[in-house]
């Protein structure tokens, strides 16, 4: 049985009229990594006065100004190409998804894979499901492609940075791709702490993490297929969700069914923080270089909220906790926000 650990604190202050109270504090520990996590609800407070939310106005003013010029708009006129020894075509094309290499690479294979450049929203409702699937079929066909091309391109990341909060320097929806010959250091410390449960245990932690959260209700979100979707009892990150794949451990693995699953829980939850007035967010899939991993991990998808998008914004998730020591604190407890979603999870 996983050891869902916490332990409670309590700090008491005088304030300014000479009055004293408490605040309580729950230190989370996570069953995989040991990361923690401090919750404080008090500190809603000072997110609202801080952080407040979405300016509207400034995002349908910027999504104005930006459009004419988007190279993701104009990327068959505008755009990089791949060399022909990669992609004849110059892109990878599925409908109005297009993927292209970015200009400030980072690895071997560093694709831009535009979400639909028919489409320049800075709204993630405005996103279409099925837009997020034909970006995620895109990524595998590149994958493929990738390890065709070089046999030792394995380790690879696929993600999304949402507005300028959510890390975005180009405001038109799109995920990014990279791909390499070494792994990503987050990514593997996962794989090898779920190696090592499995070898320990004899068992595949997703798989009893699944047993167990589902049984507890409390931060089990939904499922989507063989895709389900939970809050982490420890997050890292704000309002963060999970969504893994039963018995799969790559983008490698994935079928059609797979990915529509996932499009459809991304959707959703991109909505809901639209909902809460945070439109940025950013996300990742954590996928082994290697399908065959899949008895002792199984492919994940991360996403949480990312500060509000206003003229001046705070990013109140990189100070030097989260940024360097990789603790965070939050507002709001997990099974809190996993409620909201499950409340609105078939209405989105």
């Amino acid at each position: 049985m996983l050891e869902f650990k916490k332990v409670m604190e309590r700090t008491f202050m005088v304030d300014s009229e000479g009055k004293l109270f408490e605040q309580i504090i729950e230190q989370r520990v996570d069953p995989l990594t040991g990361n923690v996590a401090s919750i404080n609800t008090f500190l809603s407070e000072k997110a609202k006065a801080f952080l407040g939310n979405s300016d509207i106005e400034v995002m349908k003013e910027l999504e104005s100004k930006t459009k004419e010029n988007c190279p993701f708009c104009h990327v068959f006129e505008k755009g990089t190409k791949y060399v022909k020894s990669f992609c004849p075509e110059g892109h990878f094309v599925l409908e109005n998804s297009v993927a292209m290499p970015n200009l400030f690479s980072k690895c071997t294979f560093d694709s831009v894979l535009i979400i639909n450049y028919k489409n320049h929203t800075l709204f993630p409702k405005k996103i279409d499901t099925h837009d997020f699937a034909n970006s995620i079929t895109l990524a595998k066909e590149i994958l493929e492609r990738a390890l065709q091309y070089d046999k030792e391109l394995v380790h690879h990341i696929l993600g999304m940075n949402f507005l300028n909060p959510g890390g975005s320097s180009v405001p038109h929806p799109h995920f990014q791709l990279h791909i390499r010959k070494i792994p990503y250091s987050g990514v593997d410390r996962i794989i090898e702490l779920s190696k090592i449960y499995f070898k320990n245990s004899g068992e595949n932690f997703w798989q009893c993490l699944y047993n167990e959260e589902k049984k507890k209700s409390e931060r089990f979100i939904a499922e989507e297929g063989d895709v389900f979707w939970l809050a982490p009892f420890s997050p890292s990150h704000q309002r963060e969700i999970w969504g893994i794949l039963k018995g799969k451990s790559s983008l490698l693995d994935i079928n059609k069914e797979d990915i529509q699953n996932f499009a459809r829980g991304i959707s959703k939850i991109v909505s809901y923080y639209e909902d809460i007035n945070n439109h940025p967010f950013t996300f990742a899939f954590f996928s082994s270089p290697d399908p065959e991993r899949r008895d002792y991990f199984w492919l994940q998808l991360r996403i949480c909220s990312r500060p509000a998008f206003k003229n001046l914004y705070s990013n109140y998730d990189t100070w030097f906790a989260p940024k360097f020591v990789g603790d965070e604190a939050h507002t709001t407890a997990p099974e809190e926000y996993a409620k909201q979603l499950r409340e609105k999870w078939n209405l989105l």
